[in-house]
């Protein structure tokens, strides 16, 4: 199977005929997540399966629920950094066929922060080993911001392709297993300790879709 951007092709194997409803599996199950926070002189691990993080795979879309990924620099408090991570990677299972898909990436977040602060939430994925274009949001020194409750979305299209006849279509009885991987981050910093900041990443919702006339399912082997 062949998995492409505008700018770039992988060649990848080709998964059995079981995807009537969805494009995509989410191997919830087998997830990897890992994750720091640094702020006061402290450290500590954070984004643990099913403590802090959860995972949910429904169809098509991939849900990521966080509820320990931020930082907080009150007003008092010496330290002027403070940063948390966390990065996490699920196999995925892509259906054969050919059609141009989108993968649809949406992270919610929210900050307090004054003027002399800033914040900066990122989001760096790849998709199948292909590195997709960072999400990035700075909210830059000299702005006063309240901000609840946000959302920023980016989305990028692949091209797959396992027709019969094409030189790969051997492929077409061998299940493909890639991974989708996603970095998330936040951090914030204040020029002294009378300034109150914090922020937090709440949660990242991944879409995979095909609109339906665009799908031309790949034929089952022999």
């Amino acid at each position: 199977m062949f998995l492409r951007t505008a700018t770039a092709a992988i060649a990848l194997a080709t998964i059995a005929p079981a995807f009537a409803q969805n494009t995509i599996k989410w191997d919830t199950n087998r997830a990897i997540l890992q994750g720091s926070k640094n702020q006061g002189g402290f450290s500590e691990r954070i984004c643990s399966k099913d403590s802090d993080t959860f995972l949910i795979g429904n169809g098509d879309q991939l849900t990521v629920i966080l509820t320990n990924l931020g930082v907080q620099l009150p007003s008092g408090d010496s330290a002027l950094t403070a940063r948390a991570n966390c990065r996490l990677a699920i196999p995925v299972e892509v259906a054969r066929g050919r059609f141009a898909a989108d993968l649809e990436q949406t992270v919610t977040y929210g900050l307090v922060k004054g003027t002399g602060s800033s914040v900066s939430v990122a989001v760096k994925s790849t998709f199948f080993g292909y590195p997709v274009n960072p999400l990035n949001k700075l909210y830059r020194w000299g702005s006063v911001q309240n901000i609840p409750l946000e959302t920023a979305t980016r989305t990028d299209r692949f091209l797959v392709d396992t027709r019969p006849g094409s030189w790969w279509y051997r492929w077409c009885g061998v299940t493909p297993k890639g991974v989708y991987t996603a970095d998330l981050a936040v951090a914030a910093e204040k020029s002294d300790a009378y300034e109150d900041v914090q922020a937090s990443i709440d949660g990242l919702d991944v879409r995979f879709t095909v609109a339906p006339r665009n799908f031309i399912s790949c034929s089952a082997p022999n």
